[in-house]
């Protein structure tokens, strides 16, 4: 059961409708029951979309995260205690082989004639790195100082409602072949885009939300998630 699981059914739980079965009908769909009200869950987060479909933001923004974070110390210590700030920017598309790539030479190829004044780097399409000299004493010579996600923001609810018919189309997708097994079907989402959004601005979610063939969608808060707004029955 993973952490968006765990969440749902910490709030199931709390409906006290009767038993919650974790994956009922083996490793398929749904991933919950309650007598028969079957249940599916997914993340509520954000997403990019592109020619061949979408994903989520943290699916390149962790995994450049990793890579960088895994990346700059192996460039040893800083020559006494001088080394340079490393900051990022990017938006998609990435090349993420290419970048992997070509992001270690361009740090090479600076450690190896650093410009006194720090460069600014561009070693593939759409990722931006500045290098500045530290003005304290650091332990490597390149330290990670952030980064900017060019993709990630925008107007809190209008973000939840383009992410939430994404979610629910992906979902009803998924589900349509199971349908007759059960009387109705629920969609639970932990809400990582604005679970602290102020309750004027939630109770006004629904009215642009096509729920499909779901009687109830619930958004609930991933730190609390007895705390819910509930959509449709």
């Amino acid at each position: 059961m993973n952490l968006s699981e765990q969440q749902a059914l910490t709030y199931l739980e709390s409906l006290g409708l009767g038993p919650v079965v974790f994956e009922p009908d083996g490793q398929t769909t749904p991933d919950f029951a309650i007598g028969d009200i079957a249940i599916e869950v997914r993340r509520l987060n954000q997403h990019h979309e592109g020619l061949d479909g979408y994903d989520g933001l943290e699916d390149l923004q962790h995994g450049l995260i990793r890579f960088i974070e895994n990346l700059l110390p192996t460039f040893g210590p800083a020559p006494d205690r001088r080394g340079w700030w490393v900051t990022y920017d990017f938006r998609r598309p990435i090349d993420g082989k290419r970048a992997k790539r070509e992001l270690p030479a361009a740090l090479a190829a600076f450690q190896a004639a650093p410009a006194p004044g720090g460069a600014e780097l561009v070693p593939v399409a759409n990722l931006r790195l500045e290098i500045a000299p530290a003005s304290i004493p650091v332990d490597d010579f390149y330290m990670l100082g952030g980064f900017v996600d060019y993709d990630a923001g925008g107007f809190v609810a209008a973000e939840i409602l383009r992410n939430l018919n994404l979610c629910i189309t992906e979902k009803a997708k998924k589900i349509a072949p199971s349908m007759g097994r059960y009387r109705e079907w629920w969609l639970v989402l932990p809400d990582h885009i604005g679970p602290d959004l102020n309750a004027d601005e939630r109770a006004r979610i629904g009215d642009d939300i096509d729920l499909k063939c779901f009687s109830r969608v619930v958004l609930i808060h991933p730190r609390d998630p007895a705390r819910a707004l509930t959509l449709g029955g």
